[in-house]
């Protein structure tokens, strides 16, 4: 029993150990890139591309903000917002010239496709024998509850190489998904849901899930290695519930 306990007590260290080692680095990169002379003053403020950058997720519900997405078409019968349209068009073609073979699986969704999205999950999961609200918790997450995907902003898009299109970690390994990981900041893009993150963002990890924000914000996020939850919580004091393990 002692021996459990340790070992317990060992791995509730190392997750908090852990916690504490990525916002060192956090705050490692923000004194760095103060030092290097990048104005970081009047972030708050200035709340520069507020729109872009606006917080959804299981904690924050797209109702309760001022969004509301202007869309355009960009093929595919796929919209997104037209303030990031073009970037993400740019984006494609660039990762394209440089030799891989990216493709569009998901763009914007309706409230309504958000609705049956979480409604097929969840009755497929009731099939199994599960209640609907065991069912419906064990649905959210890994498909976000109408009102809480990035998708009804229409400024999230499910990227994937197109010789090999699964939604699945493999993403990460293929040409175009390191391509975008490294480059997708320049276009205003972030990986929205990284890898050992899930705690921070409330989702799993997606390496095919590409965010607009805006290419300021973009380039401060990818800079800084944070989420977009650390990044309100740090610039913008936005309500942002930020989730840590507790003890054993």
């Amino acid at each position: 029993m002692a021996e459990t306990n340790e070992k317990k007590t060992r791995r509730s260290g190392g997750r908090r150990r852990g916690h504490f080692l990525r916002y060192a680095a956090a705050l490692l990169a923000l004194a760095l890139l103060v030092f290097v002379g990048t104005r970081l003053k009047g972030w708050q403020a200035q709340r520069q591309e507020k729109s872009a950058a606006v917080l959804v997720n299981r904690w924050n519900y797209l109702d309760d903000t001022d969004y509301k997405p202007h869309l355009t078409d960009i093929g595919g019968e796929m919209k997104l917002d037209r303030s990031c349209a073009a970037k993400l068009k740019m984006m494609l073609e660039d990762c394209a010239a440089a030799g891989y073979d990216p493709l569009v699986l998901s763009a914007y969704r309706s409230r309504e496709e958000q609705e049956q999205l979480f409604t097929e999950r969840v009755e497929e999961l009731m099939r199994t024998g599960l209640e609907q609200p065991e069912a419906e918790a064990l649905a959210a997450e890994s498909v976000a509850r109408p009102g809480t995907s990035e998708h009804e902003l229409g400024l999230a898009a499910d990227i994937v190489d197109r010789g090999s299109p699964a939604l699945d970690e493999s993403q990460a390994e293929t040409g175009t998904g390191r391509w975008l990981r490294v480059n997708a900041w320049r276009y205003g893009f972030i990986q929205r849901y990284p890898a050992g993150a899930s705690e921070l963002t409330g989702a799993p990890y997606e390496p095919w899930h590409y965010r607009y924000v805006g290419e300021t914000t973009a380039w401060q996020i990818f800079s800084l290695n944070i989420t977009l939850e650390e990044y309100s919580s740090l610039f913008y004091n936005e309500e942002a519930e930020i989730v840590f393990d507790e003890a054993e």
